[in-house]
């Protein structure tokens, strides 16, 4: 049997820069950060096998008087980042764009990451808690077909994961817990782990517990509990 040990690590920064600014209908944009560079997915579908075609954002505002200069300078700084296929822009955009109240605009940002596909999931992740409705399902969508393009099971657990600390729509974290049903039992009793132990979203927290219980057949208790689950019970799968 294969002993491992459960890296207990947190997932999001309690530190992370938050904005004050709110949406034009008074409610707050989202406010987490978009996970580094480093966590970025590896692989990523060119332009030319991408499925889609580009989408047609929608920045025009009915009175474009309404927008400051920042804003107005943001909406075309993410067309031109989908016009001119510049991804390193659009990411430069993102957390801009996350912290904007016009949630036109975010919708326009998250229209293009989505474009971008897996590489850019990062940036899209935190859009999945936006304070806009129709932004948060348009980001679903966009981040659920960006996941089904990874092939490496180990990426995909950590970009569910990622989600799962942001989340905390229960019909959304639902949907995403179920990529752990049937995954390596080591990679998603890991994963589960270090959501609890991470100070995610309460939710998120709760649905990785009732998640974890699901897995190995126990309630959660701690990460010593966790580590000796794998110790003792994970059955690594047979090789093919």
């Amino acid at each position: 049997m294969l002993v491992a040990g459960v890296a207990i690590v947190a997932v999001f920064s309690r530190g992370a820069r938050t904005s004050a600014v709110e949406n034009k209908d008074g409610s707050e944009p989202s406010q987490v950060r978009a996970p580094s560079p480093s966590e970025r997915p590896s692989k990523t579908l060119s332009a030319a096998k991408r499925p889609k075609p580009k989408p047609i954002l929608s920045v025009e505002d009915d009175d474009d008087d309404k927008r400051t200069p920042e804003e107005k300078a943001l909406a075309e700084r993410i067309e031109k980042a989908l016009d001119d296929e510049d991804f390193e822009l659009a990411v430069a955009c993102a957390e801009e764009a996350q912290k904007c109240g016009d949630a036109e605009i975010r919708q326009s940002m998250v229209d293009t990451l989505g474009w971008f596909g897996e590489k850019a999931l990062p940036e899209l992740t935190p859009f999945l808690a936006d304070a806009d409705e129709d932004v948060r399902d348009s980001a679903m969508s966009e981040w659920t077909t960006a996941l089904s393009s990874i092939e490496d099971e180990g990426v995909k657990i950590r970009t569910v994961e990622l989600a799962m600390g942001v989340l905390n729509d229960e019909d959304a974290l639902e949907e995403i817990s179920n990529e752990y049903i049937g995954a390596d039992e080591k990679l998603a009793v890991e994963s589960l782990a270090r959501i609890i132990e991470g100070g995610g979203s309460k939710e998120g927290v709760e649905k990785a517990k009732e998640t974890y219980e699901f897995v190995t057949g126990d309630e959660w208790t701690d990460a010593a509990e966790a580590e000796r689950w794998i110790a003792e019970e994970y059955e690594p799968p047979e090789e093919s």
